[in-house]
């Protein structure tokens, strides 16, 4: 029962981290995307403060939801359990992934925008700046792209878990079958 709370609390921690320094990206890219485009979180338009706030509030439940779901793939059942420790590798890489994949839609996104193929809808249309528009379109396809490589690379990382608990098991029942 320890090691599936150490899954949960690493999961969240790895996932607010994740969420404060990818919003020190974006909020830098667009404060609009943070003042304009979603409800008050804190009365500051700080970059640096809207990153944490921001990184933090909504991603501690996604990092919770992981965990539980690292905790079931790393430890039900008769194979091999996974511990805390032994997750941190897995981990890094799906939220590489996640900001490769981040990196890469905010530039396509910022691109597709300058060259006149996206824009904003009313009410963000009129209330985002024009000089703005490209930017705040940059920072939505980030945040959309992070959540939905972390998505799905969580079900992947799982399974990937899983799996190797499997193959271990496999592999420790016909060593001892050669015994």
């Amino acid at each position: 029962m320890k090691q599936i709370i150490y899954i949960i609390l690493l999961c969240m921690a790895a996932a607010m981290l994740f969420g404060v320094v990818h919003n020190q990206f974006s909020a830098r890219i667009s404060t609009e995307y943070f003042t304009l485009g979603h409800r008050k979180l804190i009365s500051s338009t700080s970059p640096t403060l809207m990153g944490i706030a921001w990184g933090i509030h909504p991603n501690w439940w996604v990092g919770m939801s992981l965990g539980v779901l690292l905790s079931v793939a790393g430890r039900a059942g008769k194979w091999p359990r996974r511990n805390a420790r032994s997750l941190i590798k897995p981990l890094l890489f799906l939220f590489l992934a996640s900001a490769i994949g981040s990196a890469t839609a905010g530039i396509l996104g910022h691109h597709l925008a300058n060259t006149g193929v996206l824009d904003l809808y009313e009410p963000l249309y009129s209330e985002v700046p024009s000089e703005a528009h490209s930017a705040y379109i940059a920072a939505l396809w980030m945040h959309t792209a992070s959540y939905t490589v972390a998505a799905m690379g969580s079900f992947i990382t799982a399974l990937f878990v899983f799996t190797g608990r499997v193959r271990a098991w496999k592999k420790l029942k016909g060593t001892q079958a050669e015994s």
